[in-house]
């Protein structure tokens, strides 16, 4: 997917983001719908430890190592969400058809995925006896222009500590609307619709962007030892914005 001409050309950010997953070799095993439907990476979930994630009444990272843990949307739970593609398909406002012996439904990407206040023991709506068949792209207006942008822990193989999809509609140097998507960050996927009111009909300047990307941490809540992501994921809102807006 990450080579595919029409999705680098078209959906530049999925492309993007896929082609930061993991490593080649699991890329060429892995589907799409198994990246957005990971569970956590948390080390508490992924060593037993009876925590919310693991059918348990506690979440050890509250008040433990939560070096990259949540700073948005935590509670009861602070896991991040995993999935790079999950970042770029809410920013492309995808939708998602799911199958079941029930049938079959289709949400739109923002509805898939759930808090923890939902369940704090899932990450989706997913069913036990449902999957995830088909991911379907809508058409891009004339003007469309999107990135992915992760930071990570070191080179490769591992999952982002800040991540941002942007998906820009521009009209010449006019930002006609905008989408972003965080990743990284909180249990979900985690959309900034404030500053995307704030880009739309503006100039993206270096004031703008930089405005963008204060108001992008609102309502930012870190942990004892996640602090850090305050400042790295205004960087990248920042970066990213500027980056995307001067391209042609």
């Amino acid at each position: 997917m990450s080579r595919n001409d029409v999705i680098r050309r078209q959906f530049t950010v999925l492309a993007e983001a896929a082609e930061t997953v993991a490593t080649p070799q699991i890329r060429n095993v892995g589907t799409l719908a198994g990246n957005v439907c990971q569970r956590p990476w948390c080390w508490y979930f992924r060593n037993g430890f009876p925590c919310y994630k693991n059918g348990g009444n506690t979440c050890f990272s509250f008040g433990g190592e939560n070096q990259f843990h949540a700073i948005f949307g935590g509670g009861p739970s602070y896991i991040v969400h995993p999935s790079d593609t999950a970042v770029a398909l809410l920013a492309l406002d995808a939708k998602f058809r799911i199958v079941g012996p029930a049938g079959e439904r289709v949400l739109p990407a923002a509805e898939f995925f759930a808090l923890p206040q939902r369940n704090p023991a899932r990450e989706n709506v997913l069913a036990a006896d449902e999957a995830l068949a088909e991911v379907q792209l809508p058409g891009l207006r004339a003007g469309t222009r999107s990135t992915y942008h992760k930071i990570m822990d070191r080179e490769a193989w591992t999952h982002a500590v800040v991540s941002a999809a942007i998906v820009l509609e521009m009209d010449k140097q006019v930002c006609r609307s905008a989408r972003i998507v965080l990743g990284g960050v909180a249990p979900i996927p985690w959309r900034l619709p404030k500053v995307e009111q704030m880009l739309a009909g503006e100039r993206i300047t270096e004031a703008l962007a930089a405005k963008a990307a204060e108001a992008a941490l609102e309502g930012a809540k870190p942990l004892a030892k996640n602090a850090y992501k305050v400042p790295l994921t205004k960087g990248v809102v920042r970066r990213t914005l500027l980056e995307l807006a001067a391209r042609g």
